[in-house]
Order: structure tokens, then C-alpha cells, then sequence
């Protein structure tokens, strides 16, 4: 099986060139991969542009990446970096190493659907990468933070949400969207493009070790050259992988795992916040990132499915809650009911009609109606 890196070179001055990933070998390993994979037979996609066209103004290639927080963009490394051992996109794990890694200001992010040369950029500031003494082996490390020199409005794109509290199951469904070609002679790259209806083929450890690390799962196919460091999405809309390599004809994608990787995202989103001055998202501290735990309590409800939540108690919508996503003001988190947000009881109504107790000074509290309270010590 032979793979590639999804990564599409091209030169902004003259349009959309792209190089094709070509193969040295016809018959190559197993452990061996591409790096240059797009979204063979998906769709045009105008609407999720938190999910950002890269421009590598270093070397003349575009990628993709996911924004997470305004001044974060979740990408494949072999994006920002060079790489040894390699020849013409084709990966080795036992010896493709990552090496120098890209100038931060040379790669520039768009959330238009097309990358052109009058795309609206933003430059980068900072790329974290990985820790660890192994991180620059190509397989299982194939992810990059880039921390843009400025915030990317809301209203420019909403930031999608890492799933770095729950982890992949097989045969789980999800969506992949990139900015590659629609084959591997790189047709199309430049646009964003989603493709639905796929499958999670095998996890980590559940993968075969000579091709997948325990940090990267094997997704269903469509993905070729250009949609390098582009996400997989799980219905809930959470970026669950980063798409690394994948074999030729658009199949086999390779991606790295959200939630294999989980602290050092979450530990790059605090310091992305602190360095842009605006509090960091809620998944960083630890929140779930299911978005059930977010909504709303309270509106009147007959049926489960007249909630959101597809949770009806006692003629309210309520959600699950946890010691860190706590119920709103009226409402506790009910062991009794499995963790769901249940009403405070009212409390009884004030007696006004009785005399008033009064308590002298030097009494152990004072008291009026139904309200108690211990005295101020003296001075």
C-alpha cells in the first residue's frame, strides 16, 4: 500500500499550479505513506469557515486547518515543516523524520472558500509543536499549532470545538472537509470542499502498528492531495482528527488523533488566550465538549423530543451536568435523576402575620419572620 502526505504546492502569483504526488516505488511497503492527500467527491463548501484554507508562503503550498479559538489554527505539521527521508511525498515511519520547521509569518490563513491571491489573510505568530523526544518522527506526530498575530472575528468564523475529552469508537460516523484536489493528479485544489457519510475504519492500538501510531486513527477514503492538516468532524460538529496521509487514489486516509494529543491542545489554547487577551474557551478547563451540557434549561416540554436535550422532566427541558458543567441558578445536579439538572424545591412562603420574636442583645441569633441569621461579633 502506498501512501502520501495531502500537502498541494502552488504558486499564488500565477494562480492555482498545483504538483501531483507521485509515487518512486510501485509497490512500496506498508509502513509507507503519502503526504500530499482533497475531498475526492464531496461537495463545494461556502458554510464552515472555521475551517481555514493555509497558504505557505515559504514553500508555495496550501494546506488546510481548523480554527479552535480566534487565534488558534489546528494543522498537520508536514504543513509548517520540512521533512527528511521522504521522496516526493512518500512517508516511511521507520525513517521519515520532521527537520526545520516554517517561518510563522510566512503561512497565512483565510477563511474564504477559495485560496486565491486576493484571499483575506491572516499571518501567523507562533507554531507550537508536539513534546515529547520522539516528536520528530513523521508517524503519530503529524500535528501543529499555529498561533495567528491576530484574532479572527466571530463573525468571520465561529471556532470549531476539539474533542479532547471522549475518544473515537470504530465504525463511528463523521466528515471530512479540505482545501484539496478531487484527485491525484490535483484537479480543484483551492476550494473547500466537505464530503459526508464516512466511517471510522480502526483506532490506535485497534490499527495495525507497522502503518498507524497509537496517536492517529484510519478513516473511510476521500481525501487527496491539498487537504493536509484538514479535520474530520463527528456529528456534533467537534474536530476529531487531522488529516496526515493517505494512499493513492484518494483512499486509506491517516489521521491524527484530537483526543490522543488532548493536553497539549487544550495547554496550547490557555496560552493562545492569555497571548490574546480574551478568556480561553470552556473545553480548555476542562468542560465537556458535548454540546448538550450547554443548553438551555427550563422551557416547558411534554415530550423528550420537545428538548433539545431529548430530556423532559417533569414538564421542563433539563441537561446532564457535572461538577464542572454546574446547573443554572434555580437548579441542582440530581445524583437521584443520573446526573441531570433538576429544581430547586420553593421555598416556603413568608409568615408575616405573627409578631416578630425579638432577640436582646447578647442573644446567640436574631431573627425576623422566617429569616435566621448569627449575630456580628462585637467590635
Amino acid at each position: 500500500m502506498s501512501f502520501c502526505s495531502p500537502r498541494v504546492t502552488l504558486i499564488l502569483a500565477l494562480g492555482l499550479t498545483a504538483t501531483a504526488c507521485s509515487s518512486a516505488l510501485e509497490e512500496p511497503p506498508d509502513e509507507t505513506g503519502q503526504t500530499r492527500d482533497a475531498i475526492r467527491d464531496g461537495y463545494l463548501d461556502n458554510a464552515d469557515r472555521a475551517v481555514v484554507g493555509i497558504y505557505n508562503a515559504e514553500i508555495g503550498a496550501i494546506c488546510t486547518g481548523s480554527l479552535i479559538a480566534p487565534n488558534l489554527v489546528l494543522t498537520a505539521r508536514h504543513c509548517v515543516s520540512d521533512m527528511a527521508n521522504e521522496l516526493d511525498g512518500q512517508i516511511t515511519c521507520r525513517s521519515t523524520k520532521f527537520t526545520d520547521t516554517h517561518l510563522a509569518g510566512r503561512i497565512l490563513v483565510t477563511t474564504d472558500a477559495e485560496i486565491t491571491r486576493d484571499s483575506a489573510f491572516y499571518a501567523g505568530r507562533e507554531i507550537v509543536l508536539l513534546p515529547g523526544n520522539d516528536a520528530d518522527s513523521f508517524c503519530g506526530n503529524d500535528q501543529a499549532i499555529l498561533i495567528l498575530d491576530e484574532l479572527i472575528p466571530e463573525s468571520d468564523a465561529a471556532p470549531l470545538v476539539p474533542r479532547v475529552d471522549v475518544p473515537l469508537v470504530e465504525g463511528e460516523e463523521y466528515y471530512a472537509i479540505g482545501f484539496g484536489a478531487t484527485n491525484d493528479m490535483s484537479t480543484g485544489a483551492g476550494l473547500r470542499r466537505r464530503r459526508d457519510k464516512l466511517f471510522i475504519d480502526c483506532v490506535a492500538d485497534g490499527c495495525p502498528a507497522s502503518v498507524v501510531k497509537r496517536t492517529e486513527w484510519v478513516g473511510d477514503t476521500g481525501i487527496c492531495e491539498g487537504d493536509s492538516g484538514g479535520p474530520s468532524l463527528d456529528l456534533m460538529h467537534r474536530v476529531i482528527g487531522v488529516t496526515s496521509r493517505g494512499a493513492e487514489g484518494c483512499e486509506y486516509p491517516i489521521y491524527g488523533y484530537v483526543y490522543g494529543w488532548a493536553e497539549w491542545i487544550k495547554e496550547t489554547a490557555v496560552r493562545a488566550a492569555d497571548l490574546g487577551g480574551y478568556e480561553e474557551p470552556s473545553w480548555a478547563r476542562g468542560f465537556p465538549t458535548d454540546p448538550v451540557y450547554s443548553a438551555e434549561v427550563g422551557a416547558a416540554c411534554e415530550q423528550p423530543e420537545h428538548c433539545a436535550t431529548n430530556a423532559c422532566l417533569d414538564g421542563y427541558c433539563t441537561r446532564p451536568c457535572s461538577e464542572i458543567a454546574t446547573c443554572p441558578d434555580g437548579y441542582s445536579c440530581s445524583e437521584e435523576l443520573g446526573g441531570f439538572c433538576a429544581k430547586l424545591p420553593e421555598p416556603p412562603p413568608e409568615d408575616r402575620g405573627g409578631d416578630e420574636e425579638v432577640v436582646e442583645d447578647g442573644g446567640d441569633e436574631a431573627s425576623a419572620g422566617s429569616c435566621s441569621i448569627n449575630p456580628r461579633p462585637d467590635p
